[in-house]
C-alpha cells in the first residue's frame, strides 16, 4: 500500500530524531569542554558526572517528547490524508465513467441523428410533390430541427475533443505564436485580403499550446466578422491594468453591441436570435475554456458597425 506524505514525514521525524540524540550528547559534552573548560572531551563523554547525566538525560528526554508529540500529529494528519485520497480516488472514478457514458451517448445521438437526417431527407426528396403546403411546413420543420441538433452534436464533440488538464506553465512568446498563427491563416485564406499588427516582446507565463489554440480562435473568429469585401485588420497587443497584463486582439469588423458581446461565448446560442453574428461560436467558447484553466478571464467590447475587440488575461500567480 502506499504511504501518504504524512506517514514518510512521521518515519523521517523519528529517524532524525534518533539521530539527533548522540548529536546532542555530543555536542554538550564539546561545549563543557571547550566553553567552560571542564575536563576533556573524552572525559565528558566516557566519564560524566551526575550533573552532566542529568542534563545529558533532560536533553534526550525533550527530543524524544518532541518525536511523540510530531509524531502523534502526523498520524492524526495521515488518516484525514488517507481519507482524502480516497475520496479522490472515488471522484477520478466517477468521472471516468461519467465520461465513458458522455461518450457512448454522443456517439449514440450522432448515429440517430445522421439517420433521422437522411430519412427526412429522402422522404423530402421522393414525397414532397404528394404533400400538400401544411405539410410541407411540418416536413420543413422537422428537417431544421434535424440539422440542428446535428449542428449541436457537432459543438459537444468539438468541445470535448479540447485537451484536459492542468496548463502547464513557461515562459511564452505570443508575438512569435501569433506570427506562426498567421502564415498558417494566410495559406488557409489566401482569398482574404488580412492585414495582421502584432504588437513585439509579447510574453507571459502559461501554457504555449493552449495559447497558441487562443490566438488562432480568436483570429478565425475576427475574420468571421469582416465581410469578404472589406479590407481585413487584424491587432493583437497588450496593456497593464493593475499590474496584470490585459492582452487583445482588435478587428475591423461589423462589431456587436454589449448584449451580443454577452452571448459571443455561448457554443449553444440561437442563431435565429443574433443573424448577422457568426454561427461558429465554438472558437470563443473553447478560448474560454482555456483562460479558465489558467484562472484567467475572457470578454468583448464592440461598436455595432466600428469593430470589435476581445480582451483576456492568464492572470499569473507573482
Amino acid at each position: 500500500m502506499q504511504k501518504t506524505l504524512s506517514q514518510k514525514s512521521a518515519f523521517r521525524l523519528f529517524f532524525w530524531g534518533i539521530v539527533l540524540i548522540p548529536f546532542a550528547i555530543v555536542s554538550d559534552a564539546i561545549l563543557d569542554a571547550v566553553i567552560f573548560g571542564n575536563e576533556t572531551v573524552q572525559e565528558q563523554l566516557l566519564s560524566p558526572d551526575y550533573h552532566e547525566v542529568a542534563v545529558r538525560f533532560l536533553f534526550c528526554t525533550f527530543i524524544l517528547a518532541a518525536i511523540y508529540l510530531g509524531m502523534h500529529y502526523l498520524a492524526k494528519a495521515s488518516q484525514k490524508e488517507a481519507v482524502l485520497l480516497g475520496q479522490c480516488q472515488d471522484l477520478s472514478l466517477a468521472r471516468q465513467d461519467l465520461e465513458e457514458f458522455h461518450e457512448n451517448l454522443s456517439r449514440q445521438l450522432r448515429q440517430t441523428s445522421a439517420s433521422l437526417t437522411s430519412t427526412v431527407e429522402l422522404l423530402k426528396t421522393q414525397c414532397s410533390s404528394d404533400f400538400d403546403e401544411k405539410n410541407r411546413f411540418f416536413m420543413e420543420s422537422i428537417y431544421n430541427c434535424s440539422s440542428k441538433l446535428k449542428e449541436q452534436l457537432d459543438i459537444n464533440q468539438a468541445l470535448t475533443e479540447l485537451a484536459v488538464g492542468e496548463p502547464h506553465r513557461e515562459k511564452t512568446r505570443l508575438d512569435f505564436l501569433a506570427n506562426e498563427v498567421v502564415e498558417e491563416l494566410q495559406k488557409k485564406r489566401p482569398d482574404r485580403e488580412l492585414e495582421f499588427k502584432i504588437q513585439p516582446w509579447l510574453s507571459d507565463w502559461c501554457d504555449q499550446k493552449m495559447l497558441r489554440l487562443i490566438i488562432y480562435n480568436l483570429f478565425c473568429n475576427a475574420i468571421e466578422f469582416i465581410p469578404a469585401s472589406r479590407k481585413g485588420r487584424i491587432e493583437l497587443g497588450m496593456f497593464n491594468r493593475h499590474e496584470q497584463k490585459v492582452f487583445f486582439v482588435r478587428d475591423n469588423g461589423t462589431g456587436y453591441s454589449d448584449a451580443q458581446a454577452k452571448r459571443l461565448f455561448d457554443a449553444f446560442q440561437d442563431s435565429s436570435l443574433d443573424a448577422e453574428l457568426p454561427k461558429d461560436n465554438i472558437s470563443l467558447a473553447n478560448a474560454r475554456r482555456i483562460i479558465n484553466r489558467h484562472n484567467g478571464q475572457i470578454w468583448a467590447e464592440g461598436i455595432e458597425g466600428a469593430g470589435g475587440t476581445v480582451f483576456f488575461t492568464c492572470n499569473t500567480p507573482k
